[in-house]
């Protein structure tokens, strides 16, 4: 019976290529358990590191916390914007103005949210005020260059 798996072949070549040193190019690195390969290679003396900005350049980096307080402000506006959506499609129109002010309090730049509630203040018969939130809208889509 002459059976021959693939897998069997291809360690056999793997096998006779480290044999005849055919990967002596390779470099391995060892990394210990629990530590990272980053860690590991910043370690190494031969690992090209990118070059810093020129002299007389300052970086201005953001900090974590200024990221991490953008991020939540981000998931605070997403939240009540949702909520908004979600009152106003069940017909809780009042709530869904506060939640829609709510989110134009934390990002007064959401055209998306100004525009709701100039509907909802249209549909309440507010006209001033779904006047004013329309502008609001317009003219930060203009500034943004959405419209």
């Amino acid at each position: 019976m002459n059976y021959r798996h693939p897998f069997v072949s291809s360690i056999g070549v793997a096998a006779v290529m480290l044999a005849y040193g055919a990967c002596t190019h390779v470099q391995m690195t060892h990394v210990p358990p629990g530590q990272s390969l980053g860690v590991a290679l910043a370690k190494k003396p031969e690992v090209v590191r990118m070059p810093g900005p020129p002299p007389g350049v300052v970086v201005q980096n953001p900090t974590p916390a200024a990221d991490l307080a953008k991020s939540e402000n981000t998931a605070r506006v997403a939240e009540a914007f949702s909520r908004g959506e979600f009152c106003m499609t069940a017909g809780n129109d009042d709530e869904a103005i506060a939640a829609f002010q709510d989110a134009v309090k934390l990002d007064p730049t959401f055209t998306e949210a100004w525009q709701r509630l100039a509907a909802l203040y249209e549909k309440k018969g507010d006209s001033k005020k779904a006047i004013e939130a329309f502008r609001r809208s317009k003219n930060i889509a203009s500034q943004q260059g959405e419209g």
